[in-house]
Formats: C-alpha cells, structure tokens, sequence
C-alpha cells in the first residue's frame, strides 16, 4: 500500500499554496521612500516656482536683492540730506522712501541725487523733480536764494522703486552756498509737458509762490541739500 507524500507539493489541478507574506517593515520601509521622494520633488517645485518669482522658497528675499538700489553701497561723498519729509497718506502702507545725494565743489555746484520711492504712479500723472533755492542761504556773493520753484526733470522710478538725477547744476557760477529744497510731485500730463515750454521763455525764472499754488500737484517728499 501506497502511503500519501503529504510533504509534497499540491497535486495537478489542486489549489496553488498560499504565498508568503513580506518580512515585517519591509512596506513600511517603501512608503518612507514614497513620502521622500514626493517631499523632495516638491521643495524642488517650490525653489523652482521661487526663483521665477525672484524670491526665496522660504519667502524672504534673496540674497543680495534687499538693497536693489544699492543706496548703502554708495561712497562715503553721498549723504542722506538732514531734513526730509513724505506724504504720510502715500506712504501708510509703504515702506518710507530714501534718498542720498552728492554735491560737488565747484562754485556752481552739481547735485546729483539717487532714491528708493516704492509708489505707484497713478495713470495721466507724472512725478516730477521740482528744486527750490533757500531764502536763508546766500550765494558767494551775498545775494540770498529767489525761493521760487525750478522743474528739473521728470522720474520715473525702476520696478524696485529705483530713481536718480545725476549732476544738475545750481544756476550759476558763484551759487555755491544757496542750500536747496528738493520736491516730488506729482502733476497731470499736460502740466508736465508745459513745464520745459515755460522754461524755453526768455522772460522767465522759475515760478512764484502764488503761480505754483495754481499749478495742481500732489506733494510726495521732499528733502534739503547744502551746497556750502
């Protein structure tokens, strides 16, 4: 008599055996790797999306872009003018501007100025420099300043707020030592656009207190250079 083999393996036809199962924590181990691997593809998408957006994935802004105008990279011959002032209403949710200048010299004096002005130019106005001479100062010859007001150029501010005028004459040699307020404004396109016809007058030399209260502008800042 036949004695069934009971060690051996399922008969043709009969149920396949039951597999083994993974040793324990081996799928564990596979979704660790998973989760890694889809964190890590994600932190690369976010410095992707970051960089696109010129920041850094954790918000802050890179490196060497929080001085875009490089105002505290300038010589030791630029200074921050003592005396400022800004529209508070403007600026209520903005950073504070900044601006440094530069004075030659000479006996007439260049002055050359370089800001940040984060502000949003509305549409049909345009920011306007604006100089007036000091009525407390005096030239080298003792006349004191016309305190009248001087359009010098339209700004328009870089995408970072970036903005300069660089080495505009006083007037007239022998100025020196007439301080001078610096003004910007704003004024509506056509105002701007008369400002250098006004000038090309023979007759004229800058525009009075009561023409200038005429004129409509909005005040943004304001500073106060020496060229003593």
């Amino acid at each position: 008599m036949k004695v069934a083999n009971i060690n051996a393996g399922s008969a043709e036809g009969g149920s396949a055996p039951e597999p083994q199962g993974e040793p324990e924590g081996r799928g564990d181990s596979k979704t660790r790797i998973l989760i890694a691997v889809i964190g890590g593809a994600a932190i690369v998408t976010a410095a992707i999306v970051a960089a696109l957006l010129g920041r850094s994935p954790d918000g802050s802004p890179p490196s060497g872009r929080s001085d875009p105008c490089d105002l505290n990279r300038l010589g030791d011959f630029w200074n921050q003018p003592p005396s400022q002032r800004y529209n508070q209403v403007l600026f209520a949710d903005r950073l504070r501007p900044r601006v440094y200048s530069a004075v030659s010299p000479d006996s007439n004096p260049e002055v050359s100025v370089k800001g940040q002005l984060n502000l949003n130019v509305p549409a049909g106005q345009v920011l306007y420099l604006i100089r007036r001479p000091d009525p407390k100062t005096k030239d080298q010859e003792g006349n004191p300043g016309n305190n009248r007001f001087y359009p010098a150029t339209p700004v328009t501010p870089t995408s970072a707020g970036c903005w300069e005028d660089a080495n505009r004459p006083v007037g007239y040699p022998g100025v020196k030592g007439i301080g001078q307020t610096y003004m910007l404004v704003l004024v509506g396109r056509d105002q701007a656009a008369q400002f250098p016809a006004d000038r090309k007058s023979g007759t004229w030399d800058g525009y009075s207190h009561n023409q200038w209260r005429a004129i409509n502008t909005i005040d943004v800042m304001s500073f106060y250079i020496s060229t003593a």
